[in-house]
């Protein structure tokens, strides 16, 4: 698994090296680029188009460090990633929509055209930290699941597009979703 998340970041940091310089972005040259054979490269992203778009915004995420507060309560770092990426998908909506579209569309065979990537997962799993011990592995990785479930992109539009909520209730909605989430699995 971590090797997986090493090829397909060393992907992703090629694709950037190839925007930032201008050249363009096709499978072969992110190969070239990340010294790993065409093949690796399509593995995990067939269209170069889609492949661009990620490794854009793979670029903009922050760590989770950069997030999260030191010393904090859980229930406070948890807040924290959701409003991040409240924020994220505020300030990179077109892009994310954009990302989406092109991840729903089927590849020939009629896999997925690429996996998406759960950048949330693990930065709500770093924000359980000071729970983990008390809640168990089990328990911390499902409030994990569900945290990210309840936070994506895909929260994100429905809140807007489907059921028109304004800026300041979609952040009121995500945070008493959170905070029921928290409750459930009682952390403070």
């Amino acid at each position: 698994m971590k090797q997986k998340l090493r090829t397909r970041r060393d992907v992703l940091t090629a694709t950037r090296a190839l925007i930032d310089s201008g050249r363009e972005v096709t499978l072969a040259a992110v190969a070239q680029e990340a010294a790993i054979s065409r093949a690796t490269v399509y593995r995990y992203f067939s269209d170069p188009a889609a492949l661009a778009l990620e490794a854009v915004l793979d670029g903009m995420v922050e760590t989770d460090t950069d997030i999260m507060p030191n010393g904090t309560s859980a229930r406070e770092r948890v807040h924290a990633v959701r409003r991040f990426w409240l924020s994220f998908y505020r300030d990179c909506e077109n892009r994310m929509r954009v990302l989406v579209a092109r991840a729903m569309e089927p590849a020939p065979n009629g896999a997925p055209r690429y996996q998406r990537t759960a950048r949330r997962l693990p930065m709500f799993a770093q924000s359980l930290l000071p729970v983990s011990a008390k809640l168990g592995k089990e328990r911390t990785e499902e409030l994990a699941l569900a945290l990210a479930a309840t936070t994506g992109f895909e929260m994100y539009v429905t809140m807007k597009d489907v059921l028109g909520i304004d800026e300041d209730r979609m952040d009121k909605h995500s945070q008493m979703i959170v905070d029921a989430l928290l409750e459930q699995f009682k952390v403070a």
